[in-house]
């Protein structure tokens, strides 16, 4: 235990040379799955910098996340067989799943390991908590890194960074750029907190307004009744964020709003939407589809995601629906099943696909 606790203060040390902060002090220590992950002070200062979490791969490579003061994010690799020249820069190009290609560029801060930046934007950061597999490639080699527990992790350390905040206030200077703080579930710009209520309402209270009265406007339509509507900070992990969610222990419904510029593409959306439903479902038989439909002159891309595990059953539906100020308005069903050799059994009212989609396409009028 004690080789271990070295080892990660020893990369933690190592990324943070990259950030340009040569007195660290490690004030924190945590473990998320095969993450482990330290929070730093400038042992000057004694101010909160950053926390570094990592992970070790079979190929030899060594992953890095670091989260700082102003919820900037960058990844890193090293392995200790490469021979960089200190300070250059490495073109990138990296996705996650199936997702597009994106750019970037990582910086040799030792001769062994890299540090790129990412992105503020949601949709970065949104593949990386829910996708299966980063892929990198420096026009060289190609290099695949499983995404393992990376929900928790991100959340983890938007938690390490709040609590070390406020006990040993920030250092200045740590972040590039000051983050607008989380915009909402699938597309929140910041890594969302696990106990802590979420920001994304606070960051656009017109937009969670919206929302809001989208889902009552929904659940009319739908005749859907005796759901309660949850405040963010008090749901599921998953779901803090989402801009409305309503409840009972059978069926959960949400709405969500993306303005324009805050998403690639309704078609990337849907795949974050499918492959979060497959991750989720561990223990049992996945199956999903997607179609394009017109609902009372409405153009809505659905999808439809089922996990069946004994007696157990758990179907998704989704609408994704274009919004007339921009973007698109985002619709969820969940309903759960469970029969009476799972314990209590569980079943929401019938819902029909032409009752819900006729009710999505008239929730924002």
């Amino acid at each position: 235990m004690m080789r271990l606790v070295h080892l990660l203060v020893a990369a933690g040390l190592l990324f943070l040379s990259g950030l340009g902060i040569g007195h660290a002090a490690i004030v924190d220590s945590f473990r998320v799955g095969s993450w482990n992950g330290s929070a730093f002070t400038d042992d000057q200062t004694g101010a909160f910098t950053t926390c570094v979490a990592s992970a070790n791969y079979r190929s030899g490579i060594t992953l890095y996340v670091q989260v700082d003061t102003t919820y900037n994010w960058a990844i890193g690799f090293s392995a200790p067989h490469w021979n960089m020249k200190v300070g250059a820069d490495i073109p990138l190009q990296y996705r996650i799943d199936r997702g597009a290609w994106q750019s970037g560029v990582a910086k040799a801060t030792s001769k062994d390991l890299a540090r790129m930046q990412m992105p503020q934007g949601g949709y970065i950061i949104t593949r990386f908590r829910r996708g299966r597999t980063l892929y990198v490639r420096d026009g060289t080699y190609d290099y695949q890194f499983r995404l393992t527990g990376t929900s928790r992790l991100m959340a983890r350390l938007a938690k390490c960074v709040e609590r070390n905040i406020a006990r040993h206030g920030a250092a200045p200077g740590t972040g590039t750029t000051a983050a607008a703080g989380p915009q909402g579930g699938l597309g929140q710009s910041a890594p969302a907190k696990e106990d802590a209520p979420a920001t994304s309402a606070a960051a656009d209270p017109q937009l969670a307004i919206e929302a809001t009265q989208a889902l009552f406007n929904l659940m009319g339509s739908a005749g859907i009744s005796g759901l309660k509507l949850i405040p963010d900070g008090q749901r599921e992990e998953d779901l803090n964020g989402l801009y409305a969610v309503a409840a009972d222990d059978a069926r959960t419904l949400v709405a969500h709003i993306f303005p324009v510029g805050s998403y690639q593409s309704e078609e990337e959306l849907m795949a974050i939407v499918v492959a979060d439903s497959q991750k989720a479902c561990t223990e049992g038989r996945f199956s999903s589809s997607s179609e394009r439909i017109n609902e009372n002159g409405k153009a809505i891309y659905t999808s439809h995601a089922n996990c069946e595990a004994g007696d157990f059953q758990l179907i998704e539906r989704v609408a994704i629906v274009p919004r007339k100020a921009g973007g698109v308005f985002i619709y969820g069903v969940a309903d759960t099943y469970v029969g009476e050799s799972g314990g209590a059994p569980v079943s929401p009212p019938d819902l029909t696909d032409a009752d819900l989609y006729s009710a999505v396409a008239s929730a924002a009028d």
